[in-house]
């Protein structure tokens, strides 16, 4: 028996969506439950839409999911010679034809059959085709490049394919390929067609459902791991209940029996749960890196914080975080030069009797020549909450609104430290100030 051989062909006509990631990912565990291999090929084509940028972009994005090792990638534009071989083959045996179109020019025609076409498709069990409903097609345009179903064919079989994986939206081109493996003489595959990804509202996934690409959710914040982990579920479990899985226990799992055969459902608030549920297993450093990398993705300049910083913004908001994108937002105060206040928190925190007075004394507290750490920070505050015989409550609430314009932040220490000393002081000097028309337009000077 052969090795298993999957392959995954993308065409460059677009980014990774969600549905060809899933189809990846399935070709790619596949391949390596059975101790087989992957091939990569790029079936560029179509030269009115295929465009060098999207080829980068699906590349990119099956790096960060993780799917790597494969064969390839292989571009069809690159074999041109291996079609038109098998074009004259099937002209030289009359199963196809010159056809002369007075629009579209002289090509090459398959010529069709009246059969009753079965496939075993692995997921869907036996699946009759009528090809007497399909008319003869072109194989080989006039500009000399194949026809999708012939490169597919052709390929498929140089390339050594054992099992193809694909969505069933391919099913209808099923007679056609079919027609042409008996017609060249080549050993069928095996198929297996995934049934497709509806939105929330039971129809199929589009971008009026949001984000689809891989690189959008990339751009929103989520982890490799967790949106890997969520499509992976997207159609198939392992049986045993187990949610959050690494790749390498997926591929230790999966089989095709299990892909179910009907349509599954796209739950944005189970991928949220997933990828929050990573956040929190992630490794410190490796959250850190990956904040970093967003930070700078989104055009936050952390080049001046130290890895010390990094460590201690993720263990702030780590338990708050879904995306990454959620720590970015919560954030903003820390980074930005100028901070909208609440004016209800305002009113409420900075608004009591003796707040304005404590937060000048906690002024001078945070003030002076010493380093600026959580540690030393906390021991000053608390130092002087002893000192004055107050609770710690009434002095990090004042801090929190002047600091973040606010009342929620995580614990004060951590904030100020994240902060900084310089812009920490400054903002408690908006609040002494007194400049009501900083605050009335809700800005700090």
């Amino acid at each position: 028996m052969n090795p298993v051989r999957t392959r995954f062909a993308p065409s460059p006509t677009g980014f990774l969506h969600v549905g060809g990631a899933r189809t990846a990912l399935y070709n790619y565990l596949f391949a390596r439950a059975t101790g087989g291999s992957m091939v990569l090929r790029i079936e560029d084509t179509d030269r009115q839409r295929s465009e060098e940028h999207f080829t980068g972009a699906i590349l990119d994005s099956l790096e960060w999911i993780g799917i790597e090792g494969y064969e390839g990638p292989h571009y069809q534009s690159q074999s041109l010679e291996h079609y038109r071989e098998a074009a004259e083959r099937l002209i030289g045996s009359g199963a196809a034809y010159w056809d002369e179109d007075p629009e579209k020019g002289r090509a090459v025609k398959l010529l069709m059959h009246d059969d009753l076409v079965e496939v075993a498709d692995m997921i869907h069990g036996t699946v009759e085709f009528d090809a007497s409903l399909a008319d003869d097609f072109v194989i080989m345009k006039s500009d000399g490049y194949p026809s999708y179903n012939f490169a597919c064919v052709v390929d498929d079989h140089r390339m050594g394919i054992t099992h193809v994986i694909r969505g069933d939206e391919h099913l209808s081109n099923m007679p056609r390929q079919i027609a042409l493996y008996d017609a060249l003489g080549f050993q069928r595959p095996r198929f297996a067609h995934i049934p497709m990804i509806l939105g929330p509202d039971g129809v199929k996934l589009s971008k009026r459902h949001g984000a689809t690409s891989v690189g959008e959710y990339r751009r929103q914040g989520y982890l490799s791991e967790a949106l890997v982990n969520f499509i992976a579920l997207l159609g198939w479990s392992p049986g045993d209940g187990r949610e959050i899985m690494s790749l390498e226990e997926m591929a230790a799992a999966f089989t095709i029996e299990r892909v179910r055969k009907v349509p599954s459902q796209f739950d944005h608030e189970k991928l949220q749960w997933m990828n929050g549920q990573y956040i929190m297993r992630l490794d410190p450093d490796r959250l850190a890196a990956e904040m970093a990398d967003f930070f700078a993705a989104n055009g936050i300049d952390i080049s001046g914080r130290s890895a010390d910083w990094m460590r201690n913004f993720v263990a702030a908001y780590r338990e708050r975080m879904k995306t990454l994108k959620d720590g970015l937002d919560a954030s903003r105060f820390i980074f930005d030069d100028s901070i909208e206040y609440d004016a209800a928190a305002v009113r409420k925190v900075l608004g009591r009797e003796g707040a304005i007075e404590r937060l000048s004394d906690l002024r001078e507290v945070l003030s002076g020549d010493y380093d600026w750490t959580v540690e030393n920070i906390e021991m000053r505050l608390r130092s002087y909450c002893e000192k004055v015989n107050v609770g710690f409550g009434k002095v990090a609430q004042p801090l929190r609104v002047a600091i973040t314009g606010g009342m929620v932040s995580p614990p004060i220490f951590e904030t100020l430290y994240l902060v900084g000393r310089k812009r920490a002081l400054r903002r408690i000097d908006v609040i002494l100030s007194g400049s009501a028309e900083a605050l009335e337009e809700g800005r700090e000077t």
